[in-house]
């Protein structure tokens, strides 16, 4: 630091000390730079907010990008930009749309580390302690995320050093996934600018997916830490349009396509995040010998993954397909007329069979659903005025 700006920092710390601490924020670059978008949410951005000032790690700039929002949330956001001068408020006079938003939120960043953050979620405080010391123990991660709870539930905080998930097993899931959740990554700011990296409008409503793409054909890693440090969906109520949805998937395949050609040329009807296991172990026995030779991915972990998943496909002789406007499935029912999806035994719930050749599927953990039978083991998604069952029986 030149000695002129030394003694402007001396002269001012007399004469008002906030001011002191704007200027040594501008010279000093923090840690973390926070980049969260927000479009007509004024209702759900206090909780966000908050939960980021309340953070245990103080080292950070929190720009907050409103997309051209006409209710007041410009008010919200001001409200607490006056109280904290680690806010940066970047405002698009037009909806320009979250890829723009976050593009402009990451050159105006200054932080080591680039925090995603949505205007739905909720951080835990000490969020930022545990990955900010995870990308600090592993140099060579571009982007870390972290597991999430749900509302309700309690966070626990881990002591020691955070452990991480091998990289090469979330590389082989974002050929099937997105891999992270987009609202739990940290970036390297570095590596992003090092390789000319951004968010691509091409990758419209998926544009995390891109992202990982483009950071792992250039040489970098991504990882996430078993720990839950963020509540995902904490807002209720801020559901997205069937378009979006649509357009998400489709996507997706696109990256997906762009991914699998390194392998064979996958029919367009074998592409999407949520087809069932069968078409999965159908993918991967293809994808496994072409790596033998091209040395993509870590065949070790990729031969494992098809193990499993074949394993997994031989089990539908007893299964039930369900047929859903976004997924494929299959559920398998025992005779107490429980069930349990075979692509995630964890998802559980109780069928009820009805007298108009539907059923109704009443998720323990979902909102319940209803299907038409077509006949003993094909079940097709019947979507009634508002798409779901209402209450329970």
């Amino acid at each position: 630091m030149c000695v002129f700006t030394a003694l402007i920092i001396f002269a001012l710390g007399f004469t008002a000390g906030r001011y002191t601490d704007a200027l040594r924020r501008f010279l000093i670059p923090p840690t973390v730079s926070v980049v969260l978008s927000t479009y007509n949410r004024a209702d759900a951005l206090p909780i966000a907010i908050e939960s980021i000032l309340e953070q245990t790690w103080r080292d950070f700039e929190f720009i907050i990008i409103n997309d051209g929002s006409t209710d007041s949330t410009e008010d919200v956001i001001l409200s607490y930009a006056k109280r904290d001068p680690r806010i940066v408020y970047l405002k698009n006079e037009t909806n320009r749309g979250l890829i723009y938003s976050l593009n402009r939120g990451i050159d105006a960043a200054r932080g080591k580390y680039i925090a995603r953050m949505d205007d739905d979620d909720k951080a835990v405080p000490f969020r930022f302690e545990r990955q900010v010391l995870a990308m600090d123990l592993h140099p060579e991660i571009a982007i870390m995320g972290t597991s999430f709870l749900k509302k309700g539930s309690t966070p626990q905080k881990k002591s020691g050093e955070p452990t991480i998930r091998d990289p090469d097993q979330i590389e082989i899931n974002t050929y099937f996934s997105s891999g992270l959740a987009h609202p739990t990554i940290f970036i390297r700011r570095s590596f992003l600018n090092a390789h000319n990296i951004r968010y691509d409008e091409n990758y419209l409503y998926a544009e995390d997916c891109g992202l990982y793409k483009d950071v792992l054909n250039h040489g970098g890693k991504i990882t996430s830490i078993p720990e839950q440090l963020l509540y995902l969906g904490y807002v209720k109520g801020l559901s997205h349009p069937d378009k979006y949805s649509h357009i998400q998937g489709e996507t997706f395949k696109r990256i997906q396509k762009e991914k699998l050609d390194a392998f064979f040329d996958v029919p367009y009807e074998m592409l999407g995040a949520f087809k069932s296991v069968l078409n999965k172990c159908e993918i991967l026995n293809k994808m496994v010998p072409v790596n033998q030779n091209k040395k993509i991915l870590n065949q070790a972990l990729l031969k494992k993954l098809q193990r499993e998943t074949c394993q997994k496909a031989e089990k539908l002789r007893d299964a039930i397909e369900v047929k859903h406007p976004t997924w494929e499935d299959h559920i398998a029912i025992d005779k107490n007329g429980r069930f349990s999806r075979v692509e995630s035994a964890g998802e559980t719930g109780r069928i009820q069979y009805n007298n108009d050749n539907t059923v109704t599927l009443y998720w323990d953990k979902w909102q319940a659903e209803i299907f038409r039978v077509l006949d003993s083991k094909h079940y097709v998604y019947l979507k009634d005025i508002d798409g779901h069952v209402k209450k329970k029986n």
